[in-house]
This record gives C-alpha cells, structure tokens and sequence, in this order.
C-alpha cells in the first residue's frame, strides 16, 4: 500500500476517467459526503453507505472483491418447487435484489425494477435468476462447487443486471442445494435474517420491512468531531504501516490513488475452541468489554505480536444501518471504523487489554459518521489516505439466528473469490455452518498474496490462536514478555 508504480497510476487514472473523474488528481468527489443520511423511501435512491460502494464500484467495474458467494444445502423436508418460490418471494419482497442501478441526468444513482424472471435451465431439476453461463448439465456436488466458484469470481453488471445470481439445484438423494451470488451492495450482514430467513420459511418476517426495526438510533457525531479524533488518532502524521514499520513514503495528494487495487488473495481458517471461546468470555467481562470489543482489540495485540508494532491502525467493519433503512429497500449499510492502538509493552495484559478496549469504545463514538464523510473531510485537511494495512472484524456466520421449521435442515458454505481487498484481514466468525448445529467461533486469515505469503499468513494465524489460548490464565504477565514469548517459533 506504499507504492504507487507508473503502471499503477496509469490503470488507477483510466478508472477514474471510466468513472466520469478526469484529471491528474483525485477530486473530493471521489469521497463526497452524501447530502442525507437516509434513503428517501420509494425513490429507489441509496443510502449513505449506498452511495459509497456504488463509487467504489463505477471505479473498477470488473472487480470480483464484492462477490458474495453461498452455497446452500436444503434437507429433504425441502422441495425444488417450494424453494423457487422461497427464492421468488425473497427477488419480490427485497427491491434491492431485483433492480438494476440508473443513473440520471443529475448524476444520482437510483434502483429500477430489472424486470428480470427466474428461468428453468432443466425443467423439473434445475432453476435459475440472473445472469449466468450456460447450465452444463452436472448436478454432481463436484459440478455445483465448480459453477459456484466461476459465479463467484464473474463481475456484475450493475446497470444492466440485478445484483444478484441464483442456481437451485434437485438433488437425487432427496432436498435442494443453492448457488447464491449477490453483490454487496445489496446485502450486508444485517440483511441474512430477512433474506435466508424467507428461503428457510417459505414467508417473509414480517418485521424486516418495518421501520425501526434495524439497530438502535445512536447519537449521530458531527464529521468535524470524527475528523479532530481522526487527526489525533488514526489520521496523525506519526502513523506507520503495521506490516513494514515505514512511514508513507507517498506524499498525501498521492496517496489516495495508492490503494484503489484489487490483488490476488488467499485465505486460512484456524478454529477457537470451544472452552478457549468460554474463558475469553469470562475476561470480557474482567476487563469491561463486550466480547466483540475483546476480539477485536486481541487481533490488535496479535498485530503487536507478528510485527512487532506497539503502535498501528487496523480497519473495523461495522453495521450503520439506521431505522427505517430495512434489507428490502436499503441493501449496503456497513461502515469502516478505522482504529488506533498503542500498547505499552511493560504493562500487564489486564491493562493492554483494557488499554485495547478503551480504543476500540473511543472510535466507536463515531460509527455514525460514514468513512466516505470522513475521508471527505480528512483529504480536504491536506491528509493522507489512512496508513492502514490490516482489517479486523467479529460478524455473525450467514445462518446465525436464521429460523428454520422443526425438523428441517439447512447446511452453508462460502465460496472465496480470490480476492484480497486488504493485505491481511482477520475475521472472527460466530456461529455454526449447519442450523442447529453447536455454535461456534472460527478465525478467517484473508491476505493479498503478493505482499503476504502463505508462511507469513500461517504465522499470524498462529499468533492470534495462541493468545486466545493464554490470555485467560496470564492477564498478569507483562505484555512485551507474553508477545516476545509468541513470536518465538518453537513457544508457536
């Protein structure tokens, strides 16, 4: 994310000319902040988050780095039949699912009806929605991952097809599997429970299109308060990039090209067991912090672990979804917290996780601002696009909470798009992959594969899991003495 070669440049200024933004510098449109919070029902305007994924798309459309890609396997109390018209209710009752995007003569992208129809590719066996290559006949489990991952990895055409591509498969030993490819943005992860919910029921619940049933209103921070915490914090000169220890070598006009790319990824999982998951609940409670507040400032400390930076920034998706901004008619509602840790190492872990904590609580003040807002603000400052290199997140597995008939079941899987949209990302998943199965946490490790390698990313897997495992029974131990005992291979 400290380079910015020529051939870069030349690519990232034909997105922008793409995009309609011409010019040798990346003008504050590229980041504008919205006029309104608020979708304008019935218009088919975006929201706020909306807007802000709509331009990361028109940068590059045949980015694959917001696929969302599931494969579903429905029980035998499923019938083909009752899923296609589970699937039908979920395009009809969501908009967000069967619009494509239009944008008008005053340059406002708006959802229409696509007036797209599901199809049967074999009558009887296999349906499908969207826009999709030719079924080729398998229905062997082989043959349905094989078309999930080109699925996966195909861009869309926003503007001349919906969002969102279906494939449901009968299966010979009785139930129903799905290909399920959407773009995100028409979904985050608060909008699973309407959307799988309807294709588990067969009905859509009734309070996923009413107002206010989204997350609670929060006392909306103005963007000149995020921008004075940005500067003090995440955004001050001093910042360096976690994974080299450098400052940015890049001056701050150049900056805000440098990491619009897309780069080949890879990705690891590594399971948190359950009695680690058990005592790491009983020290979010010991230090004063949701759980999820506690996951994120570990993969802080893991950081600190695997490069040896006390002092970086890591990127925190979070939902901003506002009352009233439902998944049938607002798809996209997330938000990028960027967060700033610093960790002395002579403190004991008690206090570093505190210290880590307190962090993540500061930034979340302003969770209601949009990133786009702030960056706005932030690059209108004379500043530099954040020094971040790492993402962390905690967000629920796609089945979690999802209601299902007794006796039914109803299995999910995702499918990676060979995306990495940051250099490392760590994200801690709770939930099971079947409905009814035990819940569970695993860590995913996603990384760009020409700046992390598969050694490296091991390694921080590693890094993380192990301080899971000894947090609980070493909160006095030093910090620096803990983390210079992990970095050690054979402590690993």
């Amino acid at each position: 994310m400290n380079a910015l070669t020529d051939a870069r440049l030349a690519l990232l200024r034909r997105r922008m000319a793409a995009a309609g933004i011409a010019g040798e510098h990346v003008p504050a449109r590229t980041v504008a902040a919205p006029t309104a919070n608020r979708a304008q029902p019935g218009t088919g305007e975006f929201g706020i988050a909306e807007r802000r994924m709509w331009r990361i798309y028109e940068f590059d459309q045949d980015s694959v780095s917001h696929n969302i890609a599931l494969v579903l396997d429905f029980g035998d109390t499923y019938t083909l039949d009752a899923l296609v018209a589970s699937t039908e209710l979920m395009i009809g009752r969501a908009a967000v699912l069967g619009s494509i995007v239009t944008v008008g003569a005053d340059g406002v992208a708006r959802r229409t009806p696509s007036g797209v129809r599901g199809r049967w590719a074999d009558r009887g066996r296999v349906w499908e929605y969207g826009t999709l290559p030719a079924y080729d006949g398998r229905t062997d489990r082989d043959g349905v991952l094989a078309a999930a991952d080109v699925l996966a990895r195909s861009p869309f055409a926003l503007t001349k097809e919906p969002p969102l591509r279906v494939r449901l498969y009968s299966r010979a030993d009785g139930g129903v599997t799905m290909i399920l490819v959407v773009h995100h943005l028409a979904v985050d992860d608060t909008s699973w429970p309407a959307l799988l919910g309807t294709l588990t029921t067969g009905a859509w619940p009734e309070q996923a299109g009413a107002d206010g049933q989204s997350a609670a209103d929060r006392p909306v921070a103005a963007v000149e308060d995020a921008l004075r915490h940005a500067q003090r914090t995440w955004a001050a000169e001093d910042v360096r990039f976690p994974l080299s220890g450098d400052l940015p070598a890049l001056g701050a006009e150049e900056s805000w090209l440098s990491p619009m790319d897309d780069r080949p990824g890879a990705k690891l999982y590594a399971p948190v067991a359950p009695e680690h998951r058990t005592a790491l609940d009983e020290v979010a409670r010991e230090v004063g912090a949701t759980s999820n507040a506690l996951y994120i400032a570990i993969c802080a400390l893991g950081v600190y672990a695997l490069t040896g930076a006390a002092d970086h920034v890591l990127l925190v998706p979070t939902d901003n979804r506002r009352p009233g901004d439902t998944p049938d008619r607002v798809g996209y509602s997330g938000n990028i917290v960027p967060m700033r840790f610093t960790f002395d190492p002579t403190s004991n872990l008690r206090e570093a996780l505190r210290s880590g904590v307190a962090a993540v609580y500061a930034a979340m003040e302003y969770s209601t601002v949009d990133y786009g807002a702030v960056l706005t603000a932030l690059r209108g400052a004379g500043g530099r696009f954040p020094v971040a290199e790492i993402m962390a997140s905690v967000r629920n597995a796609p089945l979690r909470g999802i209601p299902v008939p007794e006796g039914a079941s109803v299995s999910c899987r995702s499918v990676f798009n060979g995306v990495g949209n940051y250099p490392l990302t760590f994200a801690f998943e709770i939930g099971a992959f079947e409905i009814g199965a035990d819940e569970r946490v695993h860590l995913e490790v996603d990384y760009q594969t020409g700046i992390v390698d598969e050694e490296f990313a091991h390694r921080a897997a590693a890094l993380l899991t192990g301080l899971i495992e000894r947090i609980p029974d070493r909160l006095d131990i030093e910090v620096g003495q803990l983390v210079s005992a992990l970095r050690e291979p054979e402590v690993i």
